[in-house]
C-alpha cells in the first residue's frame, strides 16, 4: 500500500512530536548532524565536475544554487557519506562565486562554489567598504566606537574615492562572534568582523562617490539583518529600512532591494538592487536610514558598474532629506504604500500614485513601489501592461491570505519604464515542505504542468502535497503539459495551491536523458475499468503488457507521458496481478521499469479494516458519526468543521506510540486543510482532498484509495500519553477515520 506522508513546515515538529522518520524505524538516528569533505571548490574557466562526500544522520537538501552550478543528486541521507557531484557550465563572464546550502533543518553546511572567468568583478567596484580597518572592541562601559569618534570603519576601496566624504548620526562600528556577517547566522560569505549599527534619530551617508565616465548601470548592495533584542519576530521589513541615492545630496530618490534569499529573521544575507542613472552623471550619493532603534546592522556596502540596465533613476523627482547631519528624514516619504496597504485592514479605500506595473495576467496585475509588491484583481481585462506607471484607485481585500486591491480604476500616467526584478526565492522541493511566503514575493521554480480538469497544476519534485499555478496566465499553458518549465513571477497567496502571476516561462529542455515513472505498483477496484500512470523523461520509450486483456494507451512516447490502461471489471472472487514493462534504449542508469498494476477480485471488497484505535474528544463544530466505507458499514467517522465555521476536536495519543495513521477526506467539490497542534504549538498541517461520498448526512457512502491515507513517525516512543488537538484551517467540512497509534 502506498502512504502519503505527512510533512510539516513547522520546526516544531522535530521538537516535539511529528516529525517524519528516514531510515530503520527501530534504531536510533543519532544527533542530527551534516557534514561535507569539502568546503571550498574552485573550477577554471572551463566546464568541468567535482565529487564531494555529504555525510548526514537525516535527509538534506540543497537550497541557494544558482543557475551555472548543476548538483546530483540533490537531496539524500548516509551518515557514511554520500558522493555528490558539483558540476559547472563554461563561464564566459566575470569571476563568480556561490554558496550552497546543504541541510537538514537542525544543521546547515555550506559549500562555497568558485569560477574563474574574464576578470575580477572588483575591476568593476566603484566604492567598497567592509568597515573592517581596526577592529571596533566595546569598553568597560559599554560601546565607544561612535563613528565620530572611531575610523576603523573607513576601509574604502574602488575607483571612486577621490572625493569621499560621509556624514551619519546615531551610528556606531560594532564587532561581535554573535553578530558577524560571516558567522552562524549568515546566509552569504560576508567579511566579518565591523559592521554598523543603527541606534536612535540614525542615517548614514556616503557624499560624492566619483562614477566612471560613460557609465550608467549600477549595481548596489550591503548586508544586513534585524536582530532587536527580545523582539518576537526579526523578519527584515524594508519599509523600516530605507536606502536612498542622489546626485547632488539635495534630492533623494528611494531604492528597493531584495535578499536572494527572501526576507528571513535575525539573518545576515546580501541585499542589491540594480538602477540606471542619468547620462552624465557624474557623482553618487548613499542615504541609509532605520526607522527602528537599535534593530539594524548594515556590512560589506558596494557600488559597482552593473552588467545591465535597471530601475531608472529620476533624480528630479527625488525628495528632500537633509544633507547629512541634519534632521533625520520620514521613513515613509508620502502616504499610502504598498507595504501600509498590505498590513492595513480590508475594505479600505486606497489611492496610489505613479506605481509601476511589474506583471500582468488575463484578469489582474502586480504594482510596486519602493516599499513592496501587491496583487491588482480587476476581473477583467487589466487594460495595462508591464511598465506601465499608473495611478490606481480600489478597495483592499484579502484573497489565498495576502492583502489585494479590487474594483479598480487605473490611469495610466507614463509607459515603456524599466523594470527591474529582484533575486527571485527559488522554490525547491524542500523550500515548498516550508510555510508559504507572508507576502507578495518574487519567486521561481522548475516543474512539472499537470492538467487536471480546466486547471493547470504545476508540481516540484516528488512533492504532492502542494503545487503551483500561473495564476490567469496570458500564454498557453496547454502546450507545456506533461512537460518540465521554468517559471519567474508574483506569488501572490494560496496554500496548498500557489498563485504565481508569471513573468517568464519557458520550457526546460535538457541534453542529458532522464528516464522514470511515476510509480511501480498500480491497485484498482473491482469495478474499475482504467487506471493511469505517468512516464518521466527527455527519451523515447515504450509500454507493454503480459495480460492481453489489459491493453495500454499509448504504446510507446517521446518524453513525458501518460500511460492509461484499460480492462473489463473483475467479476471473478480473485485479484488480477499484470506486469507492466516501461522501456527505453537511451543511455539512462534505468533502461527498464516493471510497473505491477493489482486489479482486486469482489471478494476483496467489504473487507477492509477501517476502525480506530484513538480516542477522540469532540470540540467546537465536531460530530461522531457513521459512514461507510469501501463497501464495509457503520465505520466510525469524525467530521469536522461546517460550511461556515471551523471545526475542532482533541486526539489521545497513548504512550508507547510510534506511529500514528489515518484516513483524511474533504467535503464533497471542496479541499480543505487541517492542523495539529500540541497546547499552544502548531506541529503540522495536511491538505485533504475532495471526496464524492462526503456530502448530505451521516451515514456517508466513501470510496477511499491509498492516497487518502496518511502516516506520521514519531521520532522516539511516546513516553506519556498526549493530548493532540486537530482544527480545520478553513470554513470547509473533512471527515477523519480508521485513526490508529501504533
Amino acid at each position: 500500500m502506498r502512504i502519503r506522508t505527512l510533512i510539516s513546515g513547522s520546526l516544531a515538529l522535530a521538537a516535539m512530536l511529528f516529525v517524519q522518520s528516514c531510515g530503520d524505524k527501530n534504531e536510533p538516528e543519532g544527533l542530527p548532524e551534516i557534514n561535507l569533505s569539502k568546503n571550498v571548490i574552485e573550477f577554471q574557466q572551463e566546464a568541468s565536475s567535482e565529487t564531494i562526500k555529504v555525510a548526514s544522520t537525516r535527509q538534506w537538501f540543497l537550497s541557494n544554487c544558482p543557475e551555472w552550478i548543476a548538483v546530483d543528486p540533490q537531496s539524500g541521507k548516509d551518515p557514511n557519506g554520500m558522493d555528490v557531484t558539483i558540476s559547472v557550465l563554461g563561464n564566459t563572464g566575470l569571476d563568480r562565486e556561490a554558496a550552497l546550502k546543504f541541510s537538514i533543518g537542525y544543521d546547515t553546511k555550506t559549500l562555497t562554489v568558485k569560477q574563474k572567468g574574464t576578470g575580477s568583478a572588483a575591476d568593476l567596484v566603484v566604492y567598497h567598504n567592509d568597515f573592517d580597518k581596526t577592529d571596533a572592541v566595546k569598553s568597560e562601559d559599554g560601546w565607544k566606537t561612535y563613528l565620530d569618534s572611531f575610523d576603523g570603519w573607513k576601509n574604502e576601496t574602488g575607483s571612486g574615492l577621490s572625493s569621499i566624504d560621509y556624514a551619519f548620526n546615531g551610528m556606531s562600528a560594532r564587532q561581535t562572534s554573535s553578530g558577524a556577517s560571516n558567522g552562524t547566522y549568515s546566509d552569504y560569505p560576508g567579511s566579518g568582523k565591523n559592521y554598523l549599527w543603527f541606534a536612535k534619530e540614525n542615517y548614514f551617508q556616503v557624499k560624492n562617490i566619483t562614477l566612471p565616465e560613460n557609465t550608467v548601470n549600477y549595481v548596489l548592495s550591503f548586508g544586513s539583518e534585524r536582530n532587536l533584542y527580545q523582539a518576537a519576530d526579526n523578519t527584515f521589513k524594508h519599509d523600516e529600512f530605507l536606502v536612498y541615492v542622489s546626485n547632488d545630496g539635495q534630492k533623494w530618490v528611494a531604492l528597493e532591494y531584495a535578499f536572494p534569499n527572501g526576507d528571513k529573521s535575525r539573518r545576515w544575507d546580501l541585499a542589491s538592487t540594480t538602477f540606471t542613472v542619468p547620462a552624465g552623471t557624474k557623482s553618487l550619493y548613499v542615504y541609509m536610514t532605520a526607522s527602528v532603534a537599535s534593530a539594524y546592522m548594515v556590512d560589506d556596502l558596494d557600488l559597482s558598474v552593473a552588467a545591465e540596465a535597471g530601475t531608472v533613476i529620476d533624480f528630479s523627482k527625488g525628495v528632500d532629506l537633509g544633507t547629512g547631519g541634519g534632521e533625520t528624514p520620514d521613513p515613509t516619504p508620502g502616504a499610502g504604500t504598498i507595504a501600509e496597504i498590505a498590513a492595513g485592514a480590508e475594505n479600505a479605500a486606497i489611492d496610489l500614485k505613479d506605481v509601476l506595473v511589474t506583471g500582468v495576467t488575463l484578469k489582474s496585475y502586480v504594482i510596486t513601489d519602493a516599499t513592496g509588491s501587491i496583487l491588482v484583481f480587476a476581473n477583467a481585462d487589466p487594460k495595462v501592461k508591464v511598465g506601465d506607471k499608473i495611478n490606481v484607485t480600489g478597495t483592499t481585500g484579502k484573497h489565498n491570505g495576502l492583502m489585494q486591491i479590487t474594483t479598480p480604476t487605473a490611469t495610466v500616467v507614463s509607459s515603456g519604464n524599466a523594470v527591474s526584478y529582484p533575486a527571485p526565492l527559488e522554490l525547491t522541493e524542500a523550500k515548498m515542505k516550508e510555510d508559504a511566503p507572508t507576502a507578495v514575493t518574487y519567486v521561481s521554480f522548475t516543474g512539472t504542468v499537470k492538467k487536471k480538469g480546466n486547471y493547470y497544476n504545476i508540481f516540484v519534485g516528488s512533492y504532492t502535497d502542494k503545487d503551483l499555478s500561473c495564476s490567469y496566465y496570458t500564454g498557453n499553458m496547454e502546450a507545456f503539459v506533461d512537460k518540465d518549465i521554468k517559471v519567474e513571477g508574483w506569488y501572490v497567496g494560496g496554500n496548498p495551491h500557489y498563485q504565481v502571476v508569471a513573468t517568464k516561462v519557458e520550457e526546460v529542455v535538457s541534453d542529458t536523458p532522464k528516464f522514470s515513472v511515476s510509480t511501480e505498483t498500480l491497485t484498482a477496484k473491482a469495478a474499475d475499468k482504467s487506471v493511469s500512470f505517468d512516464v518521466k523523461g527527455n527519451v523515447k520509450w515504450t509500454v507493454s503488457s503480459d495480460n492481453a486483456a489489459y491493453k495500454v494507451s499509448p504504446e510507446s512516447g517521446d518524453g513525458n507521458g501518460t500511460v492509461t490502461v484499460s480492462f473489463a471489471e473483475n467479476t471473478t472472487d480473485k485479484d488480477v496481478t499484470v506486469k507492466l514493462t516501461v522501456s527505453t534504449s537511451a543511455e539512462v542508469a534505468t533502461k527498464s521499469y516493471t510497473v505491477t498494476l493489482t486489479h482486486k477480485g469482489v471478494s476483496a471488497a467489504g473487507t477492509e479494516d477501517f476502525s480506530s484505535s484513538v480516542e477522540w474528544t469532540l470540540g467546537t463544530n465536531a460530530y461522531s458519526e457513521k459512514a461507510t466505507v469501501n463497501g464495509v458499514a457503520d465505520v466510525p467517522v469524525l467530521k469536522l468543521g461546517t460550511a461556515k465555521k471551523t471545526g475542532t476536536a482533541t486526539l489521545k495519543i497513548p504512550a508507547g506510540t510510534t506511529k500514528v495513521s489515518f484516513y483524511g477526506v474533504a467535503w464533497k467539490g471542496k479541499t480543505a486543510t487541517i492542523k495539529a497542534s500540541v497546547g499552544e504549538t502548531q506541529v503540522a498541517t495536511q491538505a485533504l482532498a475532495a471526496n464524492e461520498g462526503a456530502t448530505s448526512n451521516s451515514p456517508y457512502k466513501l470510496a477511499v484509495e491509498d492516497t487518502d491515507k496518511y502516516t506520521i513517525t514519531l521520532p522516539a516512543k511516546l513516553e506519556a500519553e498526549t493530548e493532540v488537538t486537530v482544527t480545520t484551517t478553513t470554513n470547509a467540512r473533512v471527515i477523519l477515520f480508521a485513526i490508529r497509534a501504533e
